[in-house]
């Protein structure tokens, strides 16, 4: 038996088990592809798949909301013996909100984006930057 490739199977499922996702990922340039007083609801399902939610409104508005959100173990949580003391996870997410009158033609469109960094000690605070040592200080 090669113990190598036990060793290699158990670090790549460590990784994969670090992340994880839900929702449908929307981007800005997404967003403004529709126009406001053309698209049609129909238009914008066609081409992003079914909104993580739907409201209507008394007046026959119709809300199309796109969330997503995604969660990411730093890589020296797995470092062995100092990794709880320097662990963190970075999440981000995102709303896209499309807004529909009762006719079905987009009337208004919304997009938030969010980027928050969560840490134990030395790693608390911001997004972990890519390329960036977390035992020195951030400047």
């Amino acid at each position: 038996m090669n113990y190598c490739r036990i060793g290699v199977v158990f670090l790549i499922c460590g990784f994969l088990g670090a992340c994880a996702a839900t929702g449908v990922q929307v981007t800005e340039q997404q967003a403004q592809t529709f126009q406001v007083g053309k698209s049609t609801y129909a238009d914008v399902v066609a081409n992003l798949g079914e909104p993580t939610s739907v409201t209507s409104s008394s007046n026959g508005n119709r809300v199309a909301i796109y969330s997503y959100s995604a969660v990411a173990s730093r890589p020296q949580n797995f470092i062995p013996y100092i990794g709880p003391w320097i662990s963190g996870y970075d999440t981000k997410s995102s709303a896209v909100t499309f807004v529909f009158d009762r006719t079905g033609i987009l009337r208004e469109t919304n997009s938030t984006q969010n980027n928050t960094g969560a840490g134990v000690n030395l790693a608390a605070g911001n997004p972990q930057q890519p390329n960036a040592n977390p035992l020195l200080p951030s400047r």
